[in-house]
C-alpha cells in the first residue's frame, strides 16, 4: 500500500505543466551625463535622480521617457553648474557636462 501511495504521488509530482518565460526588451531612450564633478546631483525635469556620476554610460544610463527634458547637474550646495534642455526620441543620448 505504501508503495502504491509513493508511485502515485512521483508520478503526479513528475506531470507538472510546461513553463515558459516571455522577456521584453526596454526600448525607452536613455541618458548619459560625462565629466559631472564629484559628488554633483543630477536633476531631471525638477525631479532629484542622484548622483550625477553614476549616469556615466559605464555602463548604467538612465531609462526616460521620449520628449524635451530639462536635465540639471547640481553641486553638493544645490546650486545649478549645468543646465541643458534635450530632445530623446528613440537613442542614448550623451550630454558632456563642461
Amino acid at each position: 500500500m505504501k508503495r502504491l501511495l509513493l508511485a502515485a504521488a512521483l508520478s503526479i509530482a513528475a506531470c507538472s505543466m510546461p513553463s515558459t518565460t516571455v522577456r521584453t526588451t526596454d526600448s525607452r531612450p536613455s541618458l548619459a551625463v560625462e565629466g559631472a564633478p564629484r559628488g554633483s546631483l543630477l536633476f531631471v525635469d525638477g525631479n532629484r535622480i542622484g548622483d550625477a556620476g553614476v549616469y556615466d554610460g559605464q555602463p548604467a544610463v538612465l531609462l526616460v521617457e521620449p520628449g524635451t527634458h530639462v536635465v540639471d547637474v547640481r553641486d553638493t550646495s544645490g546650486k545649478v553648474i549645468f543646465r541643458q534642455t534635450i530632445f530623446v526620441e528613440s537613442e542614448t543620448k550623451t550630454i558632456q557636462v563642461r
